[in-house]
């Protein structure tokens, strides 16, 4: 993920990263994207993911017998990738800038990742880029914050413990968020370092809301073609249709415009 689109603010929560993450169900996750990925005639297995932190988004689909790539801006989340699966290719690049990465069944970016992006010029750019990766055939699956999210996570304090270390979210939108809208919250990490005593690390996590005409003329303007839009459950099913006041994710499938050139 980018945080304030400066990998650095990462950098350093990277230690603390999977402790924060750690009630996420990336296997039921995977299962639900690889479902949907069938059901929309995807038969390869070659993924592609991007914005991938400490390699928790794609360990899932490595399991399933997926041939993967990765990327993320942060040098020390790609470290901690690594260690977890030292045979997956992993490139430090930004997602508005893709270098060529190869060719893939499916390209993905979850954990809200494109919501740290300023504006429908860089999501454009990032769709670019998934689209210069993509297989003829291929789809691309991604998520995004709902609007409920800036105006209940993005609005709300909260306090969580893993282990002997301590987050402090605080964040600053409001119950009545408008669509489109900005949003920031402060995450402090309390992590024991020696005894009795604790070292804080922060970052702050500026986001834009992207609803779904802004994400849909941006993957025209890229060159794809969303093909469904659904809801997440707690339980990390996918449901038809999203709603915006309903699900705090909305998951968006992609393909190759009809009438462009897939490349």
């Amino acid at each position: 993920m980018i945080a304030d689109l400066n990998p650095s603010a990462f950098d350093a929560f990277a230690p603390f990263y999977d402790d924060f993450t750690a009630q996420s169900d990336y296997e039921k996750w995977c299962a639900e994207v690889v479902d949907l990925a069938r059901r929309c005639g995807v038969r390869g297995d070659r993924l592609l993911d991007l914005a991938c932190g400490t390699g928790n988004s794609f360990l899932p689909f490595l399991r399933r017998g997926f041939s993967v790539a990765a990327c993320d801006a942060s040098a020390p989340m790609l470290e901690q990738a690594a260690a977890k699966a030292p045979t997956v290719e992993l490139t430090r690049c930004d997602i508005r800038a893709l270098p060529d990465l190869g060719s893939f069944d499916l390209v993905t970016c979850f954990d809200d990742s494109l919501n740290y992006l300023r504006d429908e010029a860089e999501l454009t750019a990032a769709f670019a880029g998934m689209r210069a990766s993509l297989a003829p055939g291929g789809l691309v699956v991604f998520d995004v914050n709902s609007l409920l999210a800036y105006r209940t996570t993005f609005a709300c304090q909260s306090v969580s413990e893993a282990g002997e270390t301590l987050f402090a979210w605080r964040g600053s939108s409001s119950s009545d968020a408008r669509p489109g809208c900005e949003a920031a919250a402060v995450l402090d990490v309390f992590a024991q370092c020696d005894g009795e005593l604790y070292s804080r690390v922060t970052t702050v996590h500026r986001q834009r809301h992207f609803p779904r005409e802004s994400v849909v003329s941006s993957l025209e303007a890229a060159g794809l073609e969303c093909v469904s839009a659904h809801g997440v459950l707690a339980d990390c099913s996918l449901v038809e249709p999203a709603d915006e006041r309903v699900h705090p994710k909305v998951v968006y499938a992609a393909t190759h415009r009809r009438g462009g050139d897939a490349q």
